[in-house]
């Protein structure tokens, strides 16, 4: 590039130092990690991966995570889920544990069934915000469809 010219040039050419620059900065932070929905390897730069709380390894994963896996009632499409109420209420006790997590007045703790380490909190009053039980990604979803939905737990077995 021409000295004292900035910004970008149509036809430069990067010398192969520059080259090797830009792809070593491409794999520094990288993250492995599984798939949420196939369990697939994937790799990943560490600032996208914190950007999110579920991750997949392509958009076929996700679609289909959220077709088949997530709740009706969490789906943003599904229009008769919860009543508004309901809704206020259970993002207030959300709400008011993430700001006891965050100012580590609560512990997060390992899953109550397997001892898994990365947990998420279940609540079974949302009226009771700290009441609270610790589950892996896993065991999360079993509990509901096994208590939410019955039927659910039929077709799956």
């Amino acid at each position: 590039m021409p000295k004292g010219v900035k910004g970008f040039i149509k036809g430069h050419k990067h010398s192969a130092e520059t080259k090797s620059k830009i792809g070593a900065a491409n794999k520094r932070n990288r993250i492995i990690f599984n798939c949420d929905y196939c369990s697939k390897k994937v790799e990943e730069k560490e600032s996208h991966y914190k950007k999110t709380k579920r991750h997949f390894c392509s958009r076929r994963c996700y679609y289909n995570y959220v077709s088949e896996i997530m709740p009706k009632q969490e789906q943003n499409a599904y229009g008769t889920g919860y009543s508004p109420d309901e809704k206020n209420k259970r993002i207030k006790a959300r709400s008011i544990l993430n700001h006891y997590l965050r100012d580590k007045k609560i512990e997060r703790q390992p899953c109550e069934i397997c001892g898994l380490i990365k947990t998420e909190a279940h609540h079974d009053d949302y009226d009771k915000p700290l009441e609270i039980r610790w589950l892996c990604f896993k065991h999360h979803r079993e509990w509901h469809k096994k208590h939410d939905n019955p039927d659910l737990l039929k077709e799956t077995v």
